[in-house]
């Protein structure tokens, strides 16, 4: 994961569900994102395999004779043009100009039918020339308007180009036809949703589960449209049921999560996130499905209409990462950007190809661009900040953290790092509230806790920092992160409301049983002192420094003598944390490997 879902709970954006084309533009082409069809080739595999059984959509009835009739009046039709095609593969050019010069013949003999302009629609929808496949889909509907799928078609191809206003008039045409498509049902309830017209939204997903009670994505709906309205009890059982379809479908385990806790089972919660977190998913190249959806033949049928493409040069692309082979992936990569070059998917695959092979400038450049087609992209966000503060950018970085957090409101990684860049940058106030943003979504998260407790210390809210370490301590009994950092305040807080030198001994106990470094010296030389043995003191402070000197951090072992000669003076120490003590300064989180194999060998690479 780095993905973890939040927001709309699990809702995908238009472009993403159940099929997958984003508009750009080289010479006059429009072109498809690729992101959409590793779903729905992972949901045909599912069906296939039968793990997803019963739902899969039936194929509405073949067209009459009458809908695919020689148009009376071809003259009607509007012209469907030749989309510009030269950076397509020799052998797809030839496929695509053979169907339209098939097309030109038939109109020519004023013989051409609907379903003739709905095939050739087809093609150019599968290479992804969404603006010939849109005409070519109209004339179709107007010369065979009885037929279901130009309708249903041309809805899909306004969805998964973000045109809701004209996806959903076109799905709710194609059901009149074909009232009980569950394909067509379940994609319409989630425009629907994403519309926020969630009545006629529950009532198609009501359709579609009378029709295939396992529509999966139907119950993922409900459930979250049911988790909005704080109906908890009806959210866990639709939830629960689509997880129960698909065990596989770590998306489900976070809504299903909100909903167990909205009823106060915080086990159930806590089980949840934690089964999602084992199931955590790479968002670049190599990721696997796990968003379940209904098998639609009708887009399986498009799917095959084409031989080649730049859906086969991505393939090709990122098997040959997995492989090592960086030269050949970081080739077809960049000709996917040279083909589609306003595709934030293609865009970000170089970025990250280029990244693990050690080339930042470039790699910079491509999340850069990735972020000028599509501000929001998490990922290219994420990214982008992380270089920025390898190159010591950190307002920048925090910039780039806080558009990966509002795209992916439940992505971990992304709240680490924008609270992690504001701690170094002194921002301690605001790190406590993103690191508690985050325990809202995450209790167990340890970084989290542990980051939450130096901010709210830096801060100077050590009251608040000792009630949250103690909280943090039952939560994680096992890490002495905890326990050494509350024994510290316990110690050397400068508020004698928050000092406690009894807790604080039996704390250090806890900690030197299992520790025994340079830090838990110097602890232990605070509780010392706050106790009255200035002598201990002084014998571990003098520890701490000849460990800290014998690994050559001469200036940290020069301000740990300023707090010697305090213990020589009888005096405690009220600084629990130095204001440059690295624990307010940490180290960014870097998302996981976008390959499925760590890139040894890789040009740049150690």
């Amino acid at each position: 994961m780095d993905r973890c879902d939040g927001g709309r709970v699990d809702h995908a954006s238009p472009r993403d569900r159940g099929g997958g084309w984003s508009t750009g533009s080289r010479a006059g082409v429009t072109v498809r994102s690729t992101r959409s069809l590793r779903v729905r080739t992972g949901v045909i595999s599912l069906c296939g395999a039968g793990l997803l059984a019963g739902a899969c959509g039936e194929v509405p009835s073949p067209p009459s004779a009458v809908d695919v009739a020689p148009a009376a009046d071809s003259e009607a039709a509007a012209p469907v043009t030749l989309p510009q095609i030269d950076g397509f593969e020799a052998d797809a050019q030839t496929q695509l100009r053979d169907a339209h010069l098939a097309l030109q013949v038939a109109i020519e003999a004023r013989t051409v039918t609907g379903d003739e302009f709905g095939r050739l629609g087809m093609l150019f929808a599968a290479y992804g020339l969404v603006d010939g496949a849109e005409a070519a889909y109209l004339n179709a509907r107007g010369l065979a308007p009885a037929e279901f799928r130009w309708d249903y078609y041309l809805g899909v191809l306004y969805d998964t180009t973000s045109r809701p206003e004209q996806a959903i008039p076109a799905l709710e045409r194609a059901l009149e036809l074909s009232p009980g498509y569950v394909p067509g049902l379940a994609r319409l309830g989630a425009l629907l949703a994403g519309q926020d017209r969630v009545a006629e939204a529950t009532r198609r997903y009501r359709d579609a589960l009378a029709q295939d009670p396992s529509c999966n994505p139907c119950l993922v709906g409900l459930g979250q449209i049911a988790l909005q309205d704080r109906d908890f009890e009806t959210a866990v059982e639709h939830l629960e049921r689509a997880l129960e379809l698909a065990p596989q479908a770590a998306t489900i385990r976070y809504p299903l999560a909100l909903a167990y806790r909205g009823l106060g089972e915080d086990a159930k919660a806590q089980a949840e996130l934690d089964a999602r977190a084992e199931a955590t998913l790479n968002t670049g190249m190599g990721r696997q499905i796990d968003r379940p959806g209904v098998f639609d033949p009708l887009l399986q049928e498009l799917e095959r209409m084409a031989v080649s493409g730049n859906v086969a040069i991505e393939a090709r692309g990122v098997m040959a990462a997995r492989e090592g082979r960086w030269a050949d992936a970081i080739s077809d990569f960049e000709t996917l950007v040279a083909s589609e070059p306003d595709n934030a998917v293609s865009r970000n695959l170089l970025a990250v190809a280029l990244l693990a092979t050690g080339d930042r400038d470039r790699a910079r450049h491509q999340f850069q661009e990735t972020l000028r087609i599509d501000p929001a992209h998490p990922r290219a966000n994420l990214q982008l900040g992380l270089l920025l503060v390898d190159d010591g950018q950190e307002q920048d970085a925090i910039i780039r953290f806080r558009a990966a957090v509002e795209a992916d409101p439940g992505a971990n990684m992304a709240y680490l790092n924008l609270a992690g860049a504001l701690l170094r940058n002194g921002d301690a106030g605001e790190a406590a509230d993103v690191y508690d943003a985050l325990l809202e979504l995450d209790p167990s998260n340890a970084p989290a806790r542990l980051g939450r407790a130096f901010a709210l210390i830096r801060a100077g809210r050590h009251a608040e920092a000792k009630i949250r370490l103690e909280e943090d301590i039952l939560a994680r009994p096992t890490e002495m992160a905890f326990p050494h950092t509350l024994t510290r305040l316990l110690a050397a807080s400068p508020d004698a409301s928050v000092r406690d030198a009894g807790r604080a001994a039996e704390l250090i106990q806890e900690v030197t049983r299992e520790l025994q470094n340079g830090q838990v010296a110097e602890t232990t030389a605070m509780v010392l002192a706050e106790v009255g043995s200035f002598d201990g003191a002084v014998r571990y402070q003098e520890i701490a420094i000849g460990l800290a000197a014998e690994a050559g951090m001469r200036e940290l072992a020069a301000e740990m003598r300023i707090t010697l000669a305090l213990y020589h003076g009888g005096q405690p120490s009220r600084v629990p944390f130095r204001p440059n003590d690295s624990v307010f300064f940490p180290a960014p989180f870097k998302p996981p490997g976008a390959f499925d194999e760590p890139p040894s060998g890789a040009p740049g690479q150690p």
